[in-house]
């Protein structure tokens, strides 16, 4: 049985699909399988996956309707002979050593993470992440400790005793769901403080009503990771904690930011409507989240100036 599950999803992602292939059959770590599953792409693909398939006894490879990006992770997982789990979206890339590094940190234990670069047309930067070990809830939800889908590798097992999966039909939000529920289940957890993952943004074109949108989706998947919370986590000081990270910074934080990238594309009216109706959520954050906070207090309040002229 290999050593890790590198779980794949593929959906229409054929211009990079061979990069992101590469730079895991690369890795300095040989004792892997690629898990991959194309989730009823209608570009090449296909073809792609079967010819490194057809190469390296590592790849393994299904096709299926498409049925969701949560779904497809799930199938994988299902599938998967790995002691670990890692994933890796198919635009995505891993540092030579990702899997080396990873393995040696986790050690046997359940859950390990290691920092991520953004990579755009103007070059690369690492992100900014708190390296914490140990129970980082808080920290993940507040944003100041937050690994990339692509920078965890997860114990099978452990997975599978807390019942841990993506939420079918969720696309937006479902690795914050699926992180949180690790998160809330494991509070040893180990960091590498180097960074060993790509995420490749694309360039946005403008900005649209659907981005609004994710607001309202924003919201649910937080209320959804809220009720987790209430559910799994009985020492009382943990649980406050984290449902405050949420209520009171992460929430308006989503909103805000949203807002504000919005707001040139918005007629004046129209955002203080929107503003109107988060104002719930908007207004009861507070500055326990230090530099972050004071950042999010000054938006607002430039937003709350932009209405007055």
């Amino acid at each position: 049985m290999p050593k890790v599950s590198v779980i794949m999803p593929v959906y229409n992602k054929a211009g990079r699909l061979r990069f992101s292939i590469e730079s895991v059959l690369q890795q300095t770590f040989k004792d892997f399988e690629l898990i991959m599953i194309n989730d009823g792409s209608t570009d090449s693909s296909h073809e792609i996956a079967i010819e490194y398939k057809r190469k390296d006894s590592r790849v393994v490879y299904f096709k299926q309707r498409n049925q969701g990006v949560s779904v497809t992770r799930n199938n994988a997982i299902d599938l998967a002979r790995g002691e670990y789990i890692s994933f890796l979206d198919a635009d995505d890339a891993l540092h030579p050593d990702f899997l080396s590094k990873m393995v040696w940190k986790a050690g046997g234990e359940n859950v390990c993470y290691c920092g991520h670069s953004y990579v755009t047309e103007q070059g690369r930067k690492k992100a900014r992440i708190n390296f914490a070990e140990g129970d980082i809830l808080e920290k993940f939800l507040l944003n100041t400790c937050n690994p990339h889908l692509n920078s965890w590798l997860i114990k099978k097992s452990f997975l599978d005793e807390h019942g841990i999966r993506f939420s079918p039909g969720v696309s937006w939000g479902e690795d914050m769901i699926f992180f949180s529920k690790v998160l809330v289940n494991e509070t040893e957890v180990l960091a590498v403080q180097d960074y060993l993952t790509e995420y490749h943004i694309g360039q946005p074109g403008s900005l649209s009503e659907n981005s609004m949108d994710k607001i309202q989706k924003d919201i649910e998947w937080m209320e959804a990771v809220k009720q987790y919370i209430y559910s799994r986590v009985k020492d009382s000081a943990r649980r406050s904690e984290a449902i405050a990270a949420i209520d009171f910074y992460r929430i308006a934080g989503a909103i805000l930011y949203r807002l504000d990238l919005n707001s040139s594309l918005l007629h004046k009216e129209d955002l203080k409507k929107l503003i109107s109706n988060y104002d719930d959520f908007i207004r009861i954050f507070n500055l326990s989240n230090g530099i972050r906070s004071i950042k999010l207090m000054l938006l607002y309040l430039k937003m709350r100036v932009q209405l007055l002229f």
